[in-house]
C-alpha cells in the first residue's frame, strides 16, 4: 500500500471506518490533516448508499474536500478496484493514472452539457428553491442533473471543522438571514451509476465543500449546469450566484445581463478552478471584505 494512503469506508449502519477500523470524526480529521501534510491521498468507499447519503457520509466527504487530498473512489468494500468519472468500475490493480484531488477532477475543458427539455422549467427550479429551504422536509443542498434529476443532501450535522467553517464563512456572509445561492457547476454525475451520490457531485464541482459550508450555516444552496433553457429560472431569487471558472466560458454570450435581471440581490462571483479563489463579478454595495444585499 503506498505511503501516506488512508483507505475510508462508511458503512449503511453511519460507523465510519478508518484503514478497517471504527473511528470518530475528529480523529478523522487529523489523520486527513496529517495526511495532506505527507502528500498522502485517500482510497474511498461507501456501503450500499441509500437515496440521499446520510449525515456521516456527507460530513466525511466534506473533509475529504476541505483537505483538497486527491481521492479514488471504490465500489468494493476491499478496495479491490477503483470508480473513473464516468461511473465504471476498473480492477486496482496499480493506482488509477489520473487521480486528482476530488475537487479538480472534472474534465479540464468543460462543455455545457446537452439537457433533456422539460415543458415548465420554472416549476422545476421552483421546486428546487422549496427543497432547498426545507419546504419540503429537512433543509437540504440541490444538485440538479442535465437530466432534472434531483441529487438532495441534507445539512451536515455538526462537528468542530463545520463550526469553524461556519464562523469563518459568516464574516463573508452573513448567516443572520438565510439567503438563497445559486451555483452554475458541471453536473453531469457518473451517468452509469443508478444513484449518484456527493462524491460523484464533489468530483466534479471544484467549490462543493464550500456549497456544503454554507448549507450548513443556514442559507439555500443548489447547483445547475446553467444551460440557456435554465439560466433564468436557475437563477431566480437567488442572493448570491457562484460561478465556476469552467463553466464560465461555455454561458451563454449575454447570461450576466440575464441573470441579474432575474436575481434578487446580484452578488455573482465566479470561483477559478486554478487558484480555490473567488473573484466578483458584480456585487451589492461597495466592501471588498463581505457581501451586502439590499435588505441590509
Amino acid at each position: 500500500m503506498p505511503d501516506g494512503l488512508l483507505k475510508i469506508s462508511v458503512l449503511s449502519s453511519g460507523s465510519v471506518l478508518l484503514d478497517g477500523r471504527p473511528v470518530e470524526l475528529s480523529a478523522l480529521e487529523e489523520a486527513l490533516r496529517n495526511a495532506k501534510q505527507n502528500n498522502g491521498s485517500v482510497w474511498y468507499y461507501r456501503e450500499t448508499p441509500p437515496a440521499n447519503p446520510s449525515a456521516q457520509a456527507m460530513a466525511v466527504l466534506n473533509l475529504v474536500v476541505q483537505h483538497k487530498l486527491p481521492i479514488s473512489l471504490s465500489s468494493q468494500p476491499d478496495f479491490s478496484d477503483y470508480v473513473d468519472a464516468q461511473g465504471v468500475s476498473h480492477p486496482r490493480t496499480a493506482a488509477p493514472a489520473a487521480r486528482q484531488p476530488l475537487a479538480a477532477a472534472a474534465p479540464p475543458e468543460l462543455a455545457m452539457p446537452e439537457v433533456d427539455p422539460h415543458p415548465d422549467i420554472e416549476a422545476v427550479f421552483a421546486s428546487v428553491r422549496r427543497t432547498a429551504s426545507g419546504g419540503r422536509g429537512a433543509r437540504s443542498l440541490v444538485v440538479v442533473t442535465p437530466q432534472r434529476k434531483l441529487l438532495v443532501m441534507p445539512v451536515l450535522s455538526e462537528t468542530p471543522a463545520l463550526r469553524t467553517m461556519a464562523a469563518n464563512m459568516d464574516k463573508f456572509i452573513s448567516s443572520a438571514v438565510p439567503r438563497n445561492v445559486a451555483a452554475i457547476a458541471y453536473t453531469v454525475l457518473a451517468p452509469h451509476k443508478e444513484k449518484p451520490d456527493a462524491a460523484d457531485a464533489a468530483r466534479n464541482i471544484p467549490f462543493f465543500g464550500l456549497l456544503l459550508g454554507m448549507s450548513f450555516s443556514g442559507h439555500n444552496v443548489w447547483v445547475f449546469e446553467g444551460h440557456p433553457s435554465a439560466l433564468a429560472a436557475g437563477c431566480r431569487d437567488a442572493d448570491v450566484l457562484i460561478v465556476d471558472s469552467g463553466m464560465r466560458p461555455c454561458l451563454q454570450a449575454d447570461w450576466l445581463e440575464t441573470v441579474v435581471h432575474v436575481m434578487r440581490n446580484p452578488n455573482i462571483l465566479v470561483h477559478n478552478r486554478a487558484t480555490f479563489q473567488l473573484a466578483a463579478v458584480r456585487k451589492v454595495g461597495q466592501r471588498a471584505d463581505r457581501l451586502e444585499f439590499n435588505d441590509d
